[in-house]
């Protein structure tokens, strides 16, 4: 069994402006940097380097189990 753990960048928005209905959307970056990280540090890396600022994201686990 192979389990694989990568870091996902997520934005929080709000849903039609409001402050109680919020939602996730998976971010891409420009050029060639795949949304998919090794640690959270590359991550938080990655929006830097981006010239993500001023927003709300959230830093996701994704795990892919195989056989």
């Amino acid at each position: 069994m192979q389990i694989e753990k990568k870091y996902v960048v997520y934005e929080l928005n709000r849903v039609m402006g409001s402050e109680q209905h919020l939602a996730l959307e998976k971010i891409d970056f420009d050029g060639f940097l795949s949304n998919s990280f090794n640690t959270e540090d590359e991550a938080i890396e990655a929006l830097i380097k981006d010239g993500r600022t001023y927003q709300d994201y959230l830093i996701l686990r994704k795990v892919n189990i195989r056989s």
